[in-house]
């Protein structure tokens, strides 16, 4: 987590936005946004991270390769070419995170993969 607020301190200053603006375009507090740059944020939701990528152009920059795909874990990147994962699924997983962990191996994210498609009936 603590790349990726990286990646929106940086992406912030160069679109010239204060915390403030960007806090409020993404509906945090601007102290939860400090926080989020900081590393410091341990249970960021998707939804957030969602929704900071929106606001900032991440996606593009995920969608391209960018900084934010080389923050994600190797076995999902290994799952994600063999299974051609489309980028907001494959932004999705990286988001997950039970107790603090992921899954560790291509085969077990393979597996959490198909239990969230089979759960919203994609």
């Amino acid at each position: 987590m603590e790349d990726f607020g990286q990646l929106v301190r940086d992406r912030r200053r160069q679109e010239k936005l204060s915390q403030e603006e960007l806090a409020q375009q993404v509906g945090i507090s601007r102290n939860y946004l400090s926080q989020i740059e900081r590393g410091q944020a341990t249970n960021l939701s998707w939804q957030v991270r969602e929704k900071l990528s929106a606001v900032l152009g991440l996606k593009e920059t995920a969608e391209a390769g960018g900084e934010v795909e080389e923050a994600l874990p190797q076995s999902l990147l290994e799952f994600a070419q063999t299974a051609n994962l489309p980028p907001d699924d494959l932004q999705m997983l990286a988001n997950l995170k039970y107790r603090g962990q992921q899954p560790s191996t291509p085969e077990k994210w393979e597996l959490l993969y198909n239990v969230i498609k089979m759960t919203v009936g994609r």
